[in-house]
């Protein structure tokens, strides 16, 4: 989906980097950039961005944006974040709203990717993960996306633990398309961890931080949250 462009919610997250993962310019890996908002988002900010993006699409969107000048420096490459190796280590891996996409093993190689080949020993990843509860208790409901002219339909697969986010354009459901991500309850994440060479560091529900171990003061119940919000580090 379009448009290009980069939102509010695309500056509010970038802005959040430095309270996650301290002061400074950052070279960072973004994964499944999408149209390139958050990335182009982290370059105004004065970050040196390497942007991932499998779909020819919303790569072309991105790269509209790196076309556009900005403090730092914003780099879009269309391909599979699975297959690519790059010289240098990052500072940050960011990997926003997708993360889930492949099976539990296909998760847990990318997850080992990020500690084995991209992540610098003193960085982290910040990323959102889709939870479970939220698509169970909307599964089987609709809504109209007047903007854009489409129906969606919320569902889950409770087997495989998978949102379906079924979308197609209003009064003809024929042209259906369903998008599908691993949904995640915290506990199930820390147990894809293990021997990633990551480590939970923290979980935060709109920016209210809980950790293992530790009584929740968080405002929303995680019933009412889309995705949550993990930091990892390296382990040991």
């Amino acid at each position: 989906m379009g448009p290009t462009g980069i939102f509010a919610s695309h500056r509010a997250r970038a802005a959040s980097i430095e309270r996650y993962s301290g002061a400074g310019k950052k070279r960072i890996l973004e994964l499944g950039a999408g149209a390139g908002g958050t990335a182009a988002a982290m370059a105004d900010l004065g970050h040196s961005v390497i942007a991932i993006e499998l779909s020819p699409l919303r790569a072309s969107f991105a790269r509209e944006l790196a076309q556009e000048a900005r403090q730092g420096q914003l780099t879009i490459i269309e391909g599979d974040y699975y297959a690519l190796n790059f010289p240098e280590p990052f500072d940050l891996i960011c990997h926003w709203d997708s993360f889930g996409m492949g099976t539990d093993a296909d998760n847990r190689r990318l997850l080992r990717r990020m500690a084995e080949d991209w992540l610098a020993p003193k960085g982290c990843v910040l990323m959102d993960v889709f939870n479970p509860w939220w698509w169970i208790r909307r599964a089987g409901t609709e809504e109209r996306d007047e903007e854009r002219d489409l129906m969606r339909g919320y569902d889950f697969d409770p087997i495989g633990g998978r949102l379906l986010d079924h979308w197609w354009p209003i009064g003809d459901k024929s042209q259906l398309i369903t998008q599908t991500a691993r949904c995640y309850t915290p506990a199930d994440f820390l147990l894809l961890i293990e021997g990633t060479g990551l480590t939970v560091e923290l979980f935060a529900i709109d920016g209210n931080i809980f950790r293992a171990g530790e009584s929740s003061t968080i405002a929303h119940p995680l019933g009412d949250a889309l995705s949550y919000f993990v930091k990892l580090v390296l382990a040991g």
